[in-house]
């Protein structure tokens, strides 16, 4: 989940695929797939595959030019509301729009799919959406697919999310498997919340460490899987359809493949020498001739399809005490790791910690504990004392954000990036107190007056953490569901770093997690603590918006700006999602594209080493997915982060009435 050391500009001019022929201005040649990591200077070239989706912002040669230029009406762009100058469009091979209308240029923020969806399944490639009968948003198209499939079929939100995480294990591998781990959040139609903590856990038999510097890595590092036992006991507990039901979509699409989206091609790619160094990843996470697959290829799991079909036939007891628990247990056991079956047959999803935070008159709960919940109360219990306005935010409100964000970090009861626990580390209970809040939130009031740094009150061993410490891939996956009964689901699961620890038993066909307390500070029988902060906002007892994030330590930093937006400035979801967003460590601030060139120097004038990235996936600020309820239109709003795979759709008008 750590960010990768790939930094391209990507304020380029770019096509838009129709709606924009009519301004005759002479067509470009383009074409290829869009590699962000070849892009270096903001006046090379851009070539976007026809058909692909990306952000595009309107720049205007002079105020008060808005975009009612032409582009309003365009079929392939959804604008975020009605006085956004961004929209996700359809990209193609004509008519560069450059000076005409009042605009200067449009710029591409974010590449998006690798193809526009074949007429079976383009409603599921969009990044918006709204309805009066339910939503789901997930990071991966497919998942989203499966999800509306099972709630059209009478399933109900846990239902949904059910599919929809068998579905992301099968595409979207580099971040989720079946040997991973999972934080879920529950809003209940009788109104109960409930936690679910399904996080991997560190074998009986481990041993410490031999001396520093030890470095385990593949099999040693493997923990015990928790994600299926925990969506398994949600599944089985709260939803109702039969599990082989939820699990269906995952299994047809394990067996006939997917297309493979740009993001995934990337960090394929760049994991790809880790995963040839196993013969069972190689297996099955490679071609035959070693490389890595590339996106718009159809991507197989055959091993990974006879899996699924055995556990929705047997129940989640095949994978835990059956015939796949002896298979993984001597694969393990053969190649250094430290597995044994009693591990598997005592393992067990344990109730989550709730944790509950009031926020401008709306209840957020979190999923905290294991997961980092606390942290994200503490950024909004900081964020409470001060008030932010409801338009562009200035240059001190992003200031504020950022210094939040830095304290809340530097509070951590655990090290960044490796999450070795801190020997004087805060207690969770702590972080989360509103007193404890108020003096964080007058420490801050006094930054803001002088200037001073973000220098933590308790320096952090081994020096400051810097942002760029470790470009190892580091990532994760969500998904948000609500139903027409009012319940809601938000799901945060991972497998560590990308692909995880890169080993696979090989007629399995899925990825064990890489556990970072097993690398770091083994201890048997220890849960793994992550970064994953699962969230649903409430009002009056009703939820209003269930979104969750991937990116590791940005995760709840981006939760926080996304409910800000939505709460504070009175934003649409859309516009919450589309904005450009902040992540601060100490003074290292990075900002994604699209803050004003004064807003910028304005925040180096304060003291900030700055760094501008794309709002892409290679160095995002978090990757979140939402959804969203109103109760005065009883409308219900979808959106999946416009730099991830995934997407927003809701079921058909008769699918989920009950």
């Amino acid at each position: 989940m750590k960010l990768s050391g790939h930094c391209c500009c990507l304020l380029l001019v770019l096509s838009l695929f129709a709606g924009l022929d009519r301004f005759a201005i002479p067509p470009t040649a383009v074409g290829g797939l869009f590699k962000s990591d070849l892009l270096q200077r903001s006046d090379r070239s851009l070539n976007p595959p026809n058909g692909s989706w990306g952000i595009v912002q309107v720049r205007p040669t002079r105020p008060p030019v808005t975009r009612k230029v032409g582009l309003e009406q365009s079929p392939n762009c959804r604008w975020g509301d009605s006085g956004s100058l961004r929209a996700v469009c359809r990209l193609g091979l004509n008519n560069p729009p450059t000076a005409v209308g009042g605009i200067r240029e449009l710029n591409l923020l974010r590449a998006l799919t690798a193809q526009t969806p074949d007429a079976s399944t383009q409603k599921f490639g969009q990044k918006f959406a709204q309805s009066r009968t339910g939503m789901v948003a997930t990071g991966s198209s497919y998942a989203t697919q499966a999800a509306v499939q099972i709630l059209e079929s009478g399933g109900n939100a846990i239902d949904a999310a059910a599919a929809a995480w068998f579905a992301l294990i099968v595409t979207d591998p580099a971040n989720t498997s079946l040997g991973g781990r999972a934080q879920i959040l529950l809003r209940l139609r009788d109104s109960r919340v409930v936690a679910l903590d399904g996080a991997t856990e560190a074998p009986a038999g481990v041993p410490p460490l031999r001396a520093a510097g030890d470095e385990r890595v593949g099999y040693a590092v493997a923990p015990i899987p928790g994600g299926l036992a925990a969506v398994a006991t949600m599944q089985r507990q709260y939803g109702k359809l039969r599990l082989a039901a939820v699990t269906q979509p995952a299994i047809e699409l394990a067996e006939n493949g997917f297309v493979v989206p740009p993001r995934l091609a990337v960090t394929w790619r760049q994991t790809r020498a880790a995963l040839a160094r196993n013969p069972g990843a190689a297996q099955n996470f490679l071609k035959p001739d070693g490389s890595a697959w590339q996106a718009g290829e159809t991507f197989r799991q055959p091993n990974l399809a006879r899996t699924l079909r055995l556990i929705a036939e047997q129940g989640v007891r095949a994978f835990y005490r059956g015939e796949l628990a002896d298979a993984m247990t001597r694969d393990v056991a053969a190649h250094g790791g430290f597995w044994r079956k009693e591990d598997l047959l005592n393992y067990r999803a344990q109730p989550g910690v709730v944790v509950r935070s009031a926020y401008r008159g709306y209840q957020v709960v979190s999923a905290g504990g294991r997961a980092w919940g606390n942290t994200l109360s503490e950024m909004l219990n900081i964020l409470s004392h001060f008030k932010l306005s409801q338009g562009e935010p200035t240059a001190e409100e992003i200031e504020l954000i950022a210094r939040v964000i830095a304290q809340a970090l530097a509070d951590r009861p655990q090290e960044l990036g490796t999450l070795k626990p801190k020997p004087d580390g805060y207690s969770l209970e702590l972080l989360s107190s509103p007193a404890f809040a108020a003096e964080r939130a007058e420490l801050i009031r006094q930054r803001l007056r002088t200037g001073s740094s973000n220098a933590p009150t308790r320096p952090p061993e081994g020096g400051t953490p810097n942002i760029e410490s470790n470009i190892e891939l580091r990532d994760t996956t969500h998904l948000s569901v609500m139903d027409v009964a009012g319940a809601a689901v938000s799901l945060t699961t991972s497998i560590g770093p990308s692909f995880g620890a890169r080993v696979a038993t090989p007629e399995l066909g899925f990825l064990y997690a890489h556990s970072y307390r097993m690398r770091s500070a083994p201890q048997p029988r220890e849960r793994d603590l992550t970064e994953m902060t699962p969230t649903i906002v409430f009002k009056g007892g009703q939820p209003l918006l269930a979104v969750g994030a991937a990116g590791s330590e940005r995760i709840p930093s981006a939760i926080l700006q996304v409910i800000s937006n939505a709460l504070d400035r009175r934003w649409t979801l859309e516009r919450a999602m589309l904005a450009p967003r902040i992540f601060c460590v100490e003074q290292k601030l990075r900002l994604h594209q699209g803050f004003a060139p004064a807003t910028i120097e304005a925040l180096r004038d304060r003291g900030f080493e700055i760094e501008i990235v794309p709002p892409d996936a290679a160095r995002h600020q978090g990757l979140a997915h939402a959804v969203q309820y109103d109760p005065v239109t009883k409308t219900y709003f979808g959106a999946a982060d416009p730099g991830d795979s995934g997407s927003a759709a809701a079921p058909a008008a008769n699918g989920t009435r009950q």
